[in-house]
Parts: C-alpha cells; structure tokens; sequence
C-alpha cells in the first residue's frame, strides 16, 4: 500500500489515502472548512482564506491509523500596511478634543484592536489610563477608524469625568500611538508603528459660527474653487458631508471638495463650470469642531443653568459669480 502523503496548495490542504484531515493554525483550534473526497483523496478548503505569515499544521491520519502532520507558513504576498492620514492633522488640539480618524493603507484587522493604541502624556512619560471610548468605527473597506478619546471623560461634571478626570489637561503634550504588531485582514503587520504628537490648548466652549467665516468666491464661466476659511479648525470628516452648493435653483452642485490648512479651509470645485449668478453656501447645523461642538448646541451643556435647545435648521451663505 502507498505511503500517505500530505501537502498545502494555495487554497487547499491535500492528503493522498483515504482518511481523516484536520487543519489548524500552530497551538489554535481546528479551522471550519469543507473536506472532499476525490480520486483517493482528501482535500481540506478553509472557509475563509489562509493568512500570510501564519503557521498552519495539518495532520492526516489514514484508514489504517498511521497519522502524518506537517506545518506550513504562506509567504507574504499582501503589501505591509501603513497609516495614511491622520486627522486632526494639526498638532494644537483642544483639551476636550474628541476624536481622531485613522487612514490605512490595507483594511485592518477588527475585533479586540484597542491594545494597540496608547496615550502618553509626554512631560512624565506616563500612559492616560483608560482614555478612549472602545468601540469600533470602522468605514466600509475597513480603511478607516475613528478613534474616540472617552465622551464621558472628556464631559465636565460627568461621573467618568469626575472619576478618572479629563483625559487631556490643557498646556500640556500628548502622543498617540499605535504598535506596529497590528496586523491587516491579510494578516500582514504595519509597516511602522505611529506616533501623533500634539499640544492641547485651552478647552473649546464655543460653537462654531458661520458669520465668521471668509468666503472668497470663484470666476463665472470657469471651474475655479469656492473656497472658504474658518477662524479655527472644523470636524474633517464632518466637512466632507455637511456643507453643499447650490445654484439659484436650490439645485446642488456635484463637485469635488478638498479639505486643508489642517482642517481651516474648504474648497469646492465644481464638475462643470461657474454660471454667472447667485449660489449659497449650505451649512448643516450637525457640523462640528474639534470639540463636538456644532452650530446649534455646545457639546457640554451646563446641567445647573440648561437652556432651551435651538431649532435644529441648516444656515445658508450666499455669494456670487461675476
């Protein structure tokens, strides 16, 4: 009778005999899959891809109960992923900052991923205990993570925040940081760890006000940028949705917007050309600063002095093309 033998194709494990196959990653669980039976042999197809850089063991053991096992470990095809973008991009934050989105090159692996990250604040070199939100938010391809410092703590007056204190002082330095053991879905780690550091000013108190804003309006009959800039820096993610164009019509403008100045300046450029005439500049109320602020409420509302909330309604600016 033949030897048994055993081998990892790209896609498949595959044993010649008959018998029974199981494969696992080295000192883990067996791995779901479907077993075949074909031409006196048995193929075994994970359910789910086999990762780079993951030592697998199969072992096959035949009808007569000899029993074979190699390891295998699949070579690293997928690009070694990175961080792309952070935002805030500035490195002077509010001390009741909020939020951080994370740009990856490769979708991430999910699930369990906040040991990777800590804040240090960087005058004693100490970790800030507990200081993010754990809760995952990731964009659809798994590229993007917004990242929140814990709402509860950053709230004056809040049982967290009266607990374990603000996460941020003010006048003081921080670093972000993400370890380079994090791995992509391809199960490939990041190609260097991360490090923000910034500077936290004062607490931010104060909505955000669109009289305040500078409009530099385009040419008529060309595809120049709006552009409009802000005393103080805006939500990025938040002012690629909340603010639109639309002609004399009320007709929203299609075009494409940029965010710069570390989030102080929009520009809108049109996908067709400038007519002569009136536009307004629409502004939903939900947009927000560094310190989720937004234009109808401050995100910090003072339990002993509460006042009546404002009617949520968008504002409008207009401007013209000549």
């Amino acid at each position: 009778m033949p030897q048994p033998t055993l081998h990892f194709e790209a896609d498949a494990v595959v044993a010649n005999g008959n018998g029974h196959l199981m494969v696992r990653p080295k000192g883990g669980e067996p791995l779901l899959g479907e077993i075949k039976s074909v031409s006196g042999q048995v193929q075994f197809i994970p359910r789910f891809p086999f990762l780079a850089g993951q030592i697998y063991e199969a072992v096959f053991t035949d009808s007569t109960g000899e029993r074979i096992s190699i390891e295998h470990t699949f070579a690293i095809r997928a690009p070694a992923p990175r961080v792309s973008a952070a935002y805030p991009s500035g490195d002077a934050l509010p001390a009741n900052h909020l939020k951080f989105y994370l740009h990856f090159t490769e979708p991430m692996q999910r699930g369990k991923i906040f040991h990777h990250f800590q804040l240090i604040h960087l005058a004693t070199g100490k970790l800030i205990a507990e200081p993010f939100r754990e809760t995952e938010l990731w964009s659809a391809d798994g590229k993007r993570l917004t990242l929140w410092l814990h709402p509860g703590r950053q709230k004056t007056g809040v049982n967290l925040n009266l607990d374990l204190g603000p996460v941020l002082e003010p006048r003081q330095q921080y670093a972000l940081e993400i370890a380079q053991n994090w791995n992509s879905e391809a199960g490939v780690p990041l190609k260097n760890s991360f490090r923000k550091t910034f500077t936290t000013t004062e607490a931010d108190r104060v909505q955000p006000n669109p009289d305040a804003w500078k409009i530099t309006p385009p040419k008529a009959n060309t595809r120049a940028p709006l552009i409009v800039r802000f005393p103080r820096p805006l939500d990025w993610a938040l002012l690629h949705t909340m603010l639109t164009v639309l002609d004399a019509r009320d007709q929203l403008l299609v075009g494409k917007i940029e965010v710069s100045r570390n989030e102080s300046q929009w520009r809108f450029t049109p996908a067709q050309p400038w007519a002569t005439g009136d536009y307004r500049l629409k502004v939903d109320w939900e947009l927000e600063d560094l310190a989720g602020n937004n234009l109808e409420r401050l995100f910090e509302v003072n339990l002993d002095n509460p006042t009546e909330p404002a009617l949520a309604r968008p504002r409008y600016l207009e401007f013209k093309t000549k």
